[in-house]
């Protein structure tokens, strides 16, 4: 009975412990935080389509500046003929036959055109494609920002599923030593099977607890390679070494007013408003006049017999155009109208983030602060069940107290391990979210990868 019973025992514990074990053989590497969020940046789909957003709108700012200058075009155009005129009599010896004539014609030409007054439209549409440009800059590092939190986030949600698997291996092993230790007992008559029984189920417990623990970590690491981008990518390990300092929050009235100042998102919001004004001038341009001026020059030969004059000739021509649009059926009174609007808009749009993030803020800084509050109160509660343990285990020795007491001392201290990590990951968690609620940078999680 006692052969078998131990020969259980080792073959489950070597079939829970071996894959560890291999595990820890092989060549596994260890990324950072810094490493995981580097590769995240450098694939993230979303900083893509953000810089492509910039680009365009860099060229948008060069188009508008463009408008400034005059335009410049070369032309040039050549056409042959051939003619026949049937029974063509000859004015002098009146002779009648038919008399063929042949011409050709070509022509260079450069023209100019500037525009010196529109109404101010070329300036409004300079004001708007600026801001438009600063506005997806911004909206560009804080999509990086974004990235960096969710590689962040992901990466301590593995670092929170690894820690509890070694609080579940812990509980494990605890649980597996007290059921060796009731069924001897049991066996010498010092124990009832009672308590063989509740050992038994305290095991299986904590090996079902494992069991979720692992597959947690396989999740986590999902996670964590699709944050990156990478959802094929190999197996490795992370810095643990995280979870070790210490924590604190700067006043809620202090986040606030840095999350109303550094936002990135809120900033754009700003640029958004600045460049719908610039629409707005360039909407009221058309209620007014426009002037330009112009010039082109010509050169054209011509070569026939039926010309008079000089067959080469060159033209310069120049002067100025003045144009009022005095009605176009209320389209340019309607445009102004709709450009003013989209201003309203934009600036109703930044009211309602300032409400949001200020709510946000105060959500993390809640979240933030209870963390910090669990994990003092999960440190006292591991000293007190370590106790409660110690002493639950010396009354069952000298037969003072049962089973039952030692196992749920040892729930209660595997409960306050996991309590302790679950704390300080959401600690870490809710401090890069609220470093990015409050605008602070968080390139130092993503090294100088631009």
């Amino acid at each position: 009975m006692k052969s078998v019973t131990t020969l259980t025992v080792f073959i489950i514990l070597v079939s829970v412990l071996l894959p560890f074990a291999l595990m820890a053989n092989e060549s596994v590497p260890v990324y950072d935080l810094e490493q995981c969020t580097k590769f995240a940046l450098t694939s993230s789909n979303r900083l893509a389509i953000s810089q492509q957003q910039v680009l365009s709108a860099k060229h948008n700012l060069t188009k508008a500046r463009g408008s400034f200058l005059p335009n410049l075009s070369l032309s040039r155009s050549s056409s042959t003929s051939e003619r026949t005129d049937f029974d063509y009599e000859d004015p002098f010896s009146g002779q009648k036959s038919d008399f063929e004539s042949k011409s050709s014609y070509s022509s260079n030409s450069i023209n100019s055109n500037l525009v010196i007054f529109q109404g101010m439209n070329r300036f409004g549409a300079l004001k708007s494609a600026k801001n438009s440009l600063n506005s997806a800059k911004s909206d560009k590092q804080y999509n990086k920002q974004l990235v960096v939190e969710n590689t962040a986030t992901a990466y301590f949600d593995l670092l929170r599923y690894k820690e509890l698997e070694v609080v579940a291996q812990e509980g494990m092993t605890l649980a597996g030593r007290e059921l060796e230790k009731a069924e001897t007992l049991y066996r010498i008559g010092s124990a009832a099977k009672s308590d063989v029984l509740q050992a038994r189920v305290r095991h299986k417990q904590t090996q079902l607890d494992l069991l979720r623990a692992s597959n947690g970590v396989e999740q986590a690491f999902a996670q964590l390679a699709y944050t990156m981008n990478m959802p094929l990518m190999s197996k490795f390990d992370i810095d643990r070494s995280l979870l070790d300092g210490d924590y604190e929050v700067s006043a809620l009235n202090e986040l606030y007013e840095l999350a109303l100042t550094n936002r990135l998102d809120l900033q754009s919001l700003k640029f958004q408003i600045q460049a719908r004004e610039g629409d707005i001038t360039s909407a009221t341009s058309s209620l007014l006049p426009s002037l330009s001026l112009s010039s082109s020059y010509s050169r054209s030969i011509n070569e026939s017999e039926f010309r008079f004059g000089a067959q080469e000739s060159g033209n310069l021509s120049y002067g100025y155009s003045i144009n009022w649009n005095l009605f176009d059926r209320f389209q340019s009174l309607s445009g102004r109208s709709q450009a003013k609007a989209n201003k309203r808009v934009a600036e109703y749009n930044l009211s309602q983030a300032e409400l949001d993030v200020q709510l946000e803020v105060r959500q993390l800084f809640n979240a933030f602060s209870e963390a910090i509050e669990r994990l003092k109160l999960s440190r006292e509660t591991i000293g007190s069940t370590e106790e409660e343990l110690r002493l639950a285990s010396e009354r069952f020795k000298v037969g003072a107290g049962t089973m039952l007491e030692k196992i749920s001392a040892q729930v209660n201290l595997t409960s306050a391990r996991a309590d302790e990590v679950q704390a300080k990951c959401d600690i870490l968690i809710n401090s890069v979210k609220l470093n990015r609620a409050v605008g602070n940078s968080l390139d130092s999680m993503a090294g100088s990868n631009e």
